[in-house]
Order: C-alpha cells, then sequence, then structure tokens
C-alpha cells in the first residue's frame, strides 16, 4: 500500500486493459485449451524488461484463475525455465491451469531447439491445459505456425525514449497475424499498429536474487554440459573441410563432396552456400 498514487488497496499496478484480455485467458483455459503467447523486443533484444513483464502477466494470470476456478496455485521459480528442452519436463511438475514461462535463451541453436520443442509440447501435453509464456529475441524468426496459428497473442515490450524501460505494445491473434506476414520481409515492426500500448512497472514477483541466481546456475551447467559433450566425427570432418578449404579454395565444391564422401550439398551447406566456379583441382 501506499507505492503508487491514489492507490487504493493491496497489489502490483498493471494496465487496465491488459488485465482484461488476460482476464478472458483465465476464464477459458477450463475449456481443455492451452494457450501460448510470445513477448520479445523490437527495440533491441536484451534489456527492455521483458523477464519482469512477464512474471507480472504470469502472477495476474495465475491470481485470476484461482479466482475464477477455485484454485491455490502459485507461481514461483518453478514456473519458469530458461532452455526450451526443459520446457515438456516442466509442463508435467506443475499443476493444470499453471503458466511455464521459457525465458531468454542465448544459444546458436536456439531457433532450431524451439521450434521442436514446442512441437513435441503441442504432441505431448495440450491436454495439461497450462499458459505458455516464450520470451523470444525476434517475432519475425518464429516458425510461421507458432507465430500466426497456434499463440493467441504477442507484445512488443520496448524501450521510449532514452531507453526507458516500462512500455509494451499488445497485438491480439488477428493483428499478430498481419504484423508477421507484411513485417517479415524487412524486419519492420512498424506495418501494423498494435491493438493498444500500455505501462507497466518495474519489480521481479519471483525475488531479483532468486531469480538471477536461477538464470546464472543454468547458465553454469550449460557450460559444463558443453565441456563434458564429445566432439562427434561429423563435427571433425566439418572442422577439416573448413581448415583445408581456406588454404584450398580454387577446388569445387563437388570435388570436395567426393573426396569427403558426402553429398555436394552437405558440402555446399558447410561452405556457407558459397560456389566455386573455376575449376582448377
Amino acid at each position: 500500500m501506499g507505492s503508487l498514487p491514489r492507490q487504493k488497496s493491496p497489489g502490483r499496478y498493471m494496465d487496465g486493459t491488459l488485465h482484461k484480455n488476460l482476464e478472458i485467458l483465465a476464464r477459458n483455459i477450463i475449456r481443455d485449451m492451452t494457450f501460448l503467447m510470445f513477448i520479445f523486443s523490437s527495440t533491441l533484444e536484451v534489456g527492455t524488461g521483458k523477464s519482469v513483464f512477464v512474471q507480472q502477466v504470469s502472477e495476474a494470470l495465475t491470481e485470476l484463475v484461482n479466482k475464477y476456478h477455485k484454485r491455490k496455485i502459485d507461481f514461483t521459480m518453478n514456473n519458469i525455465v530458461f532452455r526450451p528442452k526443459d520446457l515438456i519436463d516442466r509442463s508435467f511438475k506443475v499443476p493444470k491451469l499453471s503458466v511455464v514461462v521459457l525465458d531468454e535463451w542465448e544459444d546458436t541453436h536456439y531457433w532450431a531447439e524451439l521450434g521442436m520443442s514446442l512441437r513435441q509440447f503441442f504432441r505431448k501435453c495440450r491436454q495439461l491445459n497450462l499458459f505458455i509464456i516464450c520470451i523470444i529475441p525476434n517475432f519475425f524468426q518464429l516458425p510461421i505456425g507458432y507465430a500466426i496459428s497456434r499463440s493467441v497473442f504477442a507484445i512488443d515490450v520496448k524501450f521510449a525514449g532514452e531507453f526507458k524501460r516500462g512500455f509494451f505494445d499488445f497485438y491480439n491473434f488477428k493483428r499478430k497475424k498481419g504484423l508477421y506476414l507484411k513485417g517479415k520481409k524487412n524486419y519492420d515492426y512498424d506495418v501494423v499498429y498494435p491493438n493498444f500500448s500500455g505501462r507497466f512497472v518495474d519489480g521481479y514477483v519471483v525475488g531479483e536474487k532468486e531469480y538471477n541466481k536461477a538464470k546464472y546456475d543454468d547458465m553454469i551447467r550449460v557450460d559444463e554440459e558443453r565441456k563434458k559433450k564429445p566432439i562427434t566425427e561429423k563435427e571433425i570432418i566439418k572442422k577439416t573441410f573448413t581448415k583445408l578449404r581456406t588454404n584450398m579454395p580454387q577446388i569445387t565444391l563437388k570435388k570436395w563432396a567426393i573426396g569427403f564422401g558426402c553429398s555436394e550439398r552437405t558440402i555446399t551447406r558447410w561452405a556457407g552456400k558459397e560456389r566455386v566456379e573455376v575449376d582448377m583441382g
């Protein structure tokens, strides 16, 4: 109480229009539904406050579910994962009607793993009736099926002015489809107007120290797994090809394919789709 002007009751501030949209989802989740939502940033990929915003949305959804469906569900660090492959396992460990957040995750295989994890999730976990909120670096890099058909809305959390946090744009099912189809070619977020824009305030739901520790521990776990992962024969061959081709770029990709015993398509992919026209081999 007393942390906001004219505050009349305990609680956290949330944009009223956003809250009404969350109410619609909370009321209808019980109808054998699973709701997928994406949070991204059109200004900078990191630092805009997406994690804080998503925790507040998750808290509101949890409270609304408890209100409408007489549940006693909590939103804690147990509801947050940092890697796509952990999404399915965690979904089976939380109660039905819970929120599961896939927080931002930095890795060269991010998009491939995200797409695979979402496919597996909808095959295995749809009956769990969950809210799945994915924080992603870029809306236009999503597979079209999840950007348009599978997700109920998308929210752009962004800076305003001189890197001022606390602003968002909301795109409903129809508007996010237009944004994806019209904006993807040039990565243009201005081609479609959002349904509405709003503000949010600072404040971690699960506790900033607890959240940062969990994120740091996950990063350490990823680094340890990479160190233990053995280098495959395929990776060794690929590295050898890259090194040799730097010294002998004049040989055609077709001859490289014959030499390494693989298809020309594979060699083309390794070479970054660059083709050598002159055969001097």
